[in-house]
């Protein structure tokens, strides 16, 4: 144990393997969750070509839009093999197989980088390196799209190729596999096999050499592995994909818009953890002073340099390949590193500078990391931001189906929890299934009265589903009044057609609650006007048919706290954190509702958890403070009221100023207290008699305590 120690890279190496189990230990409890919506048409897909036993031709049977789409389905294999997991394991085993491809990649990155010479270890540059390649990938890990076998492929291909060449005859069915998980990638993998078989025959040519029979077994299989382009249910069809148009895409999809040269030269650092992006531009700066410095080289690797070339034209031409022009930079960084020469520092005062340098070099990622998993969802799948309430309604209510008119943005969980009982207009397969015009028609028919008029006119869609935040909807539908809110969650509200489902308009339509403002609902004011057990009815209705929407069980709470039934709020409360624990609603929730129950240690235990996930701390702390006041802890109500108490902000009034006036004056803290004291009268109403009274009685308290 003692010589280990004495070896320096073997700290190195002990580094990288508890990035290797840190990593491990966030990704395995990171939910499936919403960052779009992508996997569940994903999973639509893989049941429909299980259950049929064939790639749709009509590869929109899950819309209604007319006329149908078909395209080229690439990822067909991607989707059968998400199915077959879910069917088994449920969201655990898309978990775990987002887990295990990452773990292989970031794998084959490190033994690739290993091998900068022979049996050599990992130093201080290959462990800064690796974690580079880490702290890029893993946010793009967070989501299960096909990306992630074409990121484990392309260094699969490379890993072979250079370093486990008698294993290159695998190559072809590798190939196969990853056209048919990932098919529009194919020309990733054909710029790795031409660069490598690009640099053989130069090499061939320059020494003037024949090629002898051994070497035939390097290149018949990497020709082998371009023919498996043509080896998937969709023949020479595959081959323009790639190349299809994405000009106009590009304006309202993020990964595919072109990355401005400023960009680039981006480079954040915030409270010790890096982005992504900080990370990439870092490499790319890098990976540019590497191709540079090896083109001077005499044993320069041609192979390497056109592949990192090729990256960067890949990088010019979308966000996204990002990724990709990263992976690809990786031969030409391994050249370069093997030129570097192996840290030594000799005198003491430069040697604690240098590992002082090293230790803060190598404490970023981990807390970059950590700051990547900040706040676990719900595990092992978080419903946040998809419309599940809503999914749930059309599911329970007594109809043989019918046609969705959606937003594409929650296209895809639609389609998966919806069909075959409905179909929905469209979903985000976008510029390769819809079209550019598709996405147009959606967007101009929630923001204009003629584009809902069109699409009323020509489809007739049974139930309308419009984004929550797009107030401005309940002007156009006015002139169609057959329809009527019958539904809602966290991301849309649901409109029926009562010329089609009677019924269900007459038995479920909202006539208490305002879906469009429940955020800014005003309990007080139901509660003056006598309306309280109206919408608590009307919120029990929803409830019951979907449980887990955070705003009914949020105006829910309010109303039994404001009522002082705390028994029945507190489930409310829990039902949020259960649903949302990654959000600070819930806790604050059941700390006021705590509170009012008097139970002030376990209030404050609740507006911690809040803090730790709040943006906007200013109402927990205000329930902080309100608790020490009621405990008598006046000292710390002061601390804590200050904090979130500026007398010269103009949002400040003279409410919240005499709470801190108040426990400033009781902590002892006098001189605080007069000049509070002053700035808050100024700002009482000279006609409000309640809060002149109360001054006035503050008044004479702060000088009897002079």
């Amino acid at each position: 144990m003692k010589n280990f120690f004495k070896d320096k890279n073997n700290y190195f190496l002990l580094y990288i393997l508890f990035l290797y189990a840190y990593v491990t230990y966030y990704l395995v409890q990171w939910p499936i969750f919403a960052g779009d919506t992508d996997l569940w048409y994903h999973l639509n897909g893989g049941r429909y070509i299980l259950e049929h036993g064939f790639i749709p031709k009509d590869s929109s049977f899950f819309s209604f839009i007319m006329p149908p789409r078909e395209w080229v389905d690439y990822y067909w294999l991607f989707q059968v093999l998400v199915y077959k997991i879910y069917m088994f394991t449920g969201y655990y085993g898309l978990v775990f197989l987002r887990a295990i491809i990452f773990l292989a990649t970031i794998t084959l990155i490190l033994l690739f980088l290993i091998k900068k010479q022979q049996d050599s270890k990992p130093d201080f540059y290959v462990a800064l390196i690796f974690s580079f390649y880490l702290l890029i990938l893993l946010p793009r890990f967070h989501l299960i799209r096909p990306h992630i076998f074409t990121y484990l492929f392309i260094m699969v291909f490379v890993f072979i190729i250079e370093l486990k060449p008698r294993y290159i005859v695998l190559l072809p069915v590798i190939a196969a596999l990853w056209v048919n998980l990932h098919g529009i990638e194919y020309p990733v993998m054909l710029l790795i096999i031409l660069s490598y078989l690009t640099e053989f025959f130069i090499n061939h040519i320059r020494n003037k050499t024949h090629i002898d029979k051994r070497e035939l077994f390097f290149v018949v299989p990497l020709i082998l592995s371009v023919a498996a382009i043509f080896c998937t249910p969709h023949g020479t069809q595959l081959t323009w994909v790639p190349f299809l148009p994405t000009g106009f895409a590009s304006l309202y999809i993020q990964e595919i818009k072109h990355i401005k040269p400023e960009e680039l030269f981006s480079f954040q650092i915030i409270k010790m953890a890096i982005t992504s992006g900080t990370v990439f531009n870092l490499l790319l700066f890098v990976s540019c002073i590497a191709a540079i410095t090896t083109l001077c080289i005499k044993n320069r690797r041609i192979g390497h340099l056109l592949m990192f070339a090729g990256g960067i034209v890949l990088l010019a031409k979308a966000n996204r390949f990002r990724f990709e022009c990263a992976l690809l930079s990786l031969p030409v960084l391994k050249d370069f590193l093997v030129l570097l020469p192996a840290v030594s520092i000799k005198r003491k005062i430069l040697k604690l500078l240098g590992i002082i340098l090293i230790a803060f070099v190598m404490i970023i990622p981990v807390i970059s990391i950590k700051d990547l998993f900040i706040n676990l969802p719900q595990y092992p799948f978080s419903h946040k931001n998809l419309p599940e309430g809503i999914c749930a309604f059309l599911n329970k209510i007594p109809v043989a189906g019918g046609t969705v008119f959606n937003h594409p943005n929650h296209g895809g969980y639609l389609q998966w929890m919806l069909y075959p009982k409905y179909k929905i207009f469209m979903d985000m397969e976008i510029p390769f299934l819809f079209l550019n015009e598709d996405i147009f028609t959606a967007s101009n028919t929630f923001s204009t009265g003629k584009g809902l008029s069109d699409i009323i006119e020509k489809y007739h869609p049974s139930f309308i589903i419009v984004p929550l935040g797009n107030g401005g909807f309940k002007g156009l539908i006015k002139k169609h009044p057959e329809y009527r809110v019958v539904f809602f969650d966290e991301t849309g509200v649901l409109y029926v057609d009562k010329k089609q489902f009677p019924k269900i308009a007459d038995e479920y339509a909202l006539k208490e609650i305002d879906p469009y403002t429940i955020i800014h609902i005003n309990v007080d004011l139901i509660i003056s006007e006598k309306r309280d057990e109206p919408v608590l009815q009307e919120l029990l209705k929803l409830t019951e048919i979907y449980p887990g929407c955070s705003f009914t069980n949020q105006l829910m709470a309010h109303l039994y706290n404001k009522k002082g039934d705390y028994d029945k709020s507190i489930w409310y409360t829990e039902n949020i954190i259960k649903n949302y624990p990654e959000t600070p609603v819930g806790y604050k929730l059941k700390a006021d509702t705590l509170k009012g129950m008097r139970k002030y240690d376990d209030a404050l235990s609740e507006y911690n958890k809040a803090l730790d996930r709040a943006v906007n701390k200013v109402e927990i702390y205000r329930g902080m403070g309100a608790i020490y006041m009621e405990q008598q802890k006046y000292t710390k109500a002061y601390k804590t009221l200050k904090m979130i108490t500026d007398p010269f902000s103009p949002g400040t009034d003279y409410k919240s100023l005499y709470d801190v006036c108040l426990s400033a004056m009781l902590s002892g803290n006098h001189k605080d207290a007069e000049v509070l004291f002053r700035y808050a009268y100024a700002l009482v109403p000279s006609e409000n008699k309640e809060w002149n009274e109360k001054y006035a009685k503050l008044a004479e308290m702060i000088k009897q305590g002079r």
